[in-house]
């Protein structure tokens, strides 16, 4: 029997399921048009909830809790066809774990007789692939977390070179974007920190009671990360990466979620960063874990600003 799709506002097709093992579900490359009436292609967010989506399928009686292990992949090359399909696959791996892959799968019009659509010989190009977890019940959640957010930042803001040098002797021989990196972590300057709304745009299509991710607040710490490390090194960014996501339940309707971005560490055009969202009681509502950017080089003087408006939050969708 063939689920209920309306309880999966993306999956357009969902092609096979069998409950608890594996399943497949496609939909076109680009948002619903009451999302965005410009059909651009799919945010990195909205990448991760047409994934978890799909896995909802093989656990349908369960809550997405975390991911790990998310993975994005660099696209060489895109469908030389006019029309493609992004495809999920799921595959249980565990109790309560589940793998999915997805892919962009071109598609050609057949001039068969029959007028029918066929599949198109091109090979699939990799998106991206994350391992979830499913379980009966949201997780405790930290207790709060305001007051150590919020501690006072040092006064003793010397700089990376200085730092490295007072340390060890070897401020000289040390790459400089370590030296910055350390030394904002010392005087958390690099980290920051803003209030995230979900856009009502999203509820049209995505209802708080069908949603797996949240991707309006996934979307928020990513932009805010992207913001985060142009501070530092003046490019763009793309996704790269996650390496955990922990979820100890969904924002609740119109509620804004401070969130708090840090940078671990970089090197090479590569950097990391830890993101932590908060309720309006302070509370913990999502955690990511070692969310990896890689810096997008611009020829222009003065790179484009990640945006946080979250009225245009459609409009603002991540480079790939």
């Amino acid at each position: 029997m063939q689920p209920d799709t309306s309880q999966y506002p993306l999956l357009e097709d969902v092609a096979e399921v069998f409950r608890g093992e594996s399943a497949v579900a496609k939909r076109d490359v680009r948002l619903p048009a009451e999302l965005d009436a410009e059909t651009r292609p799919l945010s990195a967010s909205m990448e991760l909830e047409f994934l978890a989506e799909v896995g909802a399928l093989v656990y349908p009686d369960r809550v997405l809790v975390g991911m790990r292990d998310v993975r994005w992949f660099l696209r060489a090359s895109e469908p030389s066809s006019s029309a493609a399909r992004l495809v999920g696959r799921a595959r249980r791996e565990g109790d309560g774990e589940v793998s999915v892959f997805l892919s962009v799968e071109p598609v050609s019009t057949g001039t068969n007789t029959g007028g029918s659509s066929e599949e198109a010989t091109e090979e699939p190009i990799p998106v991206c692939r994350a391992i979830l977890h499913f379980e009966q019940n949201y997780g405790p959640a930290p207790w709060p977390q305001q007051q150590r957010m919020l501690a006072p930042k040092s006064e003793n803001l010397q700089n990376g070179r200085q730092l490295y040098a007072s340390v060890g002797g070897q401020g000289d021989r040390v790459p400089e974007s370590l030296q910055v990196v350390s030394w904002a972590r010392l005087c958390e300057l690099g980290r920051i920190q803003g209030g995230l709304i979900h856009p009502r745009a999203m509820a049209k299509v995505l209802p708080a009671s069908r949603i797996q991710v949240a991707p309006a607040a996934l979307e928020g710490a990513l932009h805010l990360v992207k913001w985060l490390w142009y501070s530092f090194s003046g490019e763009g960014s793309r996704e790269m990466a996650i390496s955990e996501a922990t979820w100890f339940r969904m924002p609740r309707r119109d509620e804004r979620l401070m969130c708090d971005a840090r940078l671990s560490g970089a090197s090479s055009g590569l950097a990391s960063f830890d993101a932590h969202l908060l309720g309006q009681d302070g509370i913990p509502v999502l955690e990511l874990r070692g969310i990896a950017m890689a810096s997008l080089p611009s020829e222009d003087l003065a790179p484009t600003l990640p945006r946080l408006s979250w009225q245009s939050f459609v409009k603002s969708l991540s480079p790939r």
